[in-house]
């Protein structure tokens, strides 16, 4: 498309609404709603990056009139203490990706080519594990290898060992949480790839007298070549804009990444608002790029693991090697899943922490306080609404981006496309500070209302709706609709009646993802949020933040319970999120 029809595009959707009647044989409706949804994603892609680039530009806080024009925030980016943090995330990002990808694809081989026989329990746990919110993986573990956690409990009061200590503020325990939040990821993005490989290609392998080491160095991994890189980006992405783990862990240890700084140069004086959107600007732009390089190697990749000729995959026996594979599987459920599970709600029952249970004094009192509590009742009532009603907000203008850039194709479509996902490279804590600048300014009453979190959260995770709806858009056969305009029905008639209900249940499965999404999201509120706009996860943080560790305890055990039974209900309601 020529660069001025993407100009027009973007300044006059209007116009362009009025093409897609005569261009495309659609409706007045449809013109409306087209122009109604390119300006609405314009709007949220634009606003928080356009405002972080004139913060970047400025001297003063967001809303403030005294200040200046200055090139000084973007000077500041090669000072030394931003370019210790850079390579600092660059570390620590490469460390938990190379970490992730080998152990999450070594469990989706293992799971999906071997005859290990505990597929469908792992598959369920690992799935359970992806949506263990980081922050709170990453509490549990600071009350384990805290200088004066468990692990050191333990050993020094009941083992008796002195000189040795444990200690995860730091780097290496950063990468350690970090990879155990992102092993699920990979095995979830490498499981689809591994179960879909022509098995003929290992079969010849096998019958050539190749050892199961050398099948899976010379035909395996090349034919998963494609796959490993473009999950190996998107871990990558994941790394770098990770702001829970690193903030928790890192601060006490004064390990700083540029998620963590952007949040102390807004949160602790002296403030440097526009330092941080240089800051957040550049970070942006590293994940930005990833996101480039892993869409482009989707498109682009040609290696072929499915064919249409029958196979049947045949297992490779583990053998010798069954014990240390259970071990390692076993291992990884019991740190990332159940130890901190249980280490959260011991922690959450107690008066003072001790690692031996039988000195504990157990009480009821964190519960009794959230029970009674009413910033933590307005937070679950916040979190509800803001989970259930984004959601829904998200799930529709998804699908209506979907329709219009992969059926209907409009004039400027592939903008549409392109902002639909430009904040998706953009972190959490960077598009806060950015709609933090946006509504400082803009004359709009949003900043301190729920309204403003809705915009965060759809904004950042709207590629989750897009992706997930387009998926089912693409199989749907063009003829089902030209038989209704074929019958007299209207294209929007079309849409309602035939699109709508044989997608349904995808849509369903993108407001799940979406629910789950906004419901353990931090990173983009920490910024943006209130008192009286407080969300679970805000609170959780909050109370850690003041050292309550019963307190922040109990409310994660919360936050957990309720995701579980409103996945429950979400899963019983939807019986098309179920079968995907």
């Amino acid at each position: 498309m020529p660069l001025d029809q993407n100009v027009l595009a973007i300044v006059a959707p209007a116009r362009l609404g009025t093409r897609i009647a005569t261009r495309r044989g659609a409706g007045g409706v449809l013109s409306a709603v087209y122009v109604a949804v390119f300006a609405a994603v314009a709007l949220l892609a634009l606003i928080p990056v356009s405002a972080l680039v004139l913060g970047s530009l400025r001297d003063s806080a967001p809303g403030m009139p005294d200040g200046h024009w200055t090139l000084a925030n973007w000077a500041g980016l090669v000072s030394p203490g931003v370019i210790d943090t850079l390579l600092t995330t660059l570390v620590v990002a490469g460390f938990t990706t190379a970490f992730a990808m080998v152990i999450g694809t070594a469990m989706a081989l293992v799971i999906h080519r071997t005859d290990f026989r505990w597929s469908s329990a792992m598959t369920g746990l690992l799935a359970l594990s992806f949506y263990f919110p980081s922050f709170i993986l990453a509490m549990a573990w600071i009350v384990i290898g805290s200088p004066g956690g468990l692990i050191n409990n333990v050993l020094q009061d009941l083992l008796g060992i002195e000189g040795f200590a444990v200690d995860i503020y730091g780097i290496t325990g950063i990468v350690f949480v970090m990879t155990l939040h992102q092993v699920p990821f990979v095995y979830l993005t490498m499981r689809g790839p591994i179960m879909g490989m022509d098995p003929s290609y290992e079969e010849a392998s096998r019958t050539a007298g190749a050892s199961p080491f050398t099948m899976l160095r010379r035909v395996t991994l090349p034919m998963l070549s494609y796959a490993l890189a473009s999950s190996a980006l998107l871990c990558l992405v994941m790394a770098l804009e990770q702001f829970g783990i690193p903030v928790l862990i890192g601060v006490p240890g004064r390990v700083t990444v540029l998620a963590t700084q952007i949040y102390l140069l807004c949160r602790f004086p002296p403030t440097a608002y526009g330092l941080a959107a240089a800051v957040g600007l550049t970070l942006a732009a590293m994940t930005g790029l990833a996101i480039m390089l892993q869409r482009r190697l989707a498109k682009g990749g040609r290696s072929v693991v499915t064919t249409g000729k029958a196979g049947r995959i045949t297992p490779i026996p583990l053998g010798a090697w069954r014990w240390p594979v259970n071990l390692l599987c076993g291992s990884y459920v019991a740190v990332a899943l159940v130890l901190p599970s249980l280490i959260l709600l011991y922690t959450s029952v107690i008066k003072f922490f001790t690692a031996n249970p039988f000195d504990a004094t157990f009480t009821l009192r964190n519960y009794a306080y959230v029970w009674n509590s009413e910033e933590t009742q307005q937070a679950i009532v916040n979190t509800l609404v803001v989970s259930g009603g984004g959601a829904l907000v998200g799930v529709l203008l998804g699908a209506a981006c979907s329709y219009f850039t992969v059926r209907l194709r409009p004039t400027g479509w592939r903008v549409l496309d392109v902002l639909v996902m430009l904040p998706f490279g953009v972190p959490g804590i960077v598009l806060g500070l950015g709609l933090l600048w946006a509504y400082a300014y803009l004359p709009v009453p949003l900043y301190g209302t729920l309204t403003l979190i809705v915009l965060a959260y759809v904004t950042r995770f709207l590629p989750y709706a897009t992706e997930t709806a387009g998926a089912r858009f693409v199989q749907l056969d063009r003829s089902l609709e030209e038989a209704a305009w074929t019958a007299g029905a209207s294209r929007q008639s079309g849409v309602w009646r035939i699109i709508m209900p044989l997608s349904l249940p995808s849509l369903q499965s993108g407001y799940f993802l979406l629910f789950m999404a906004f419901f353990r999201e931090i990173s983009a509120t920490i910024l943006i949020f209130t008192a009286s706009t407080s969300v679970l996860s805000v609170s959780i943080w909050s109370s850690f933040e003041q050292a309550n560790w019963g307190l922040a305890s109990a409310l994660s055990i919360l936050a957990m319970l309720l995701m579980i039974v409103v996945m429950s209900l979400l899963l019983w309601a939807m019986p098309g999120a179920r079968k995907r």
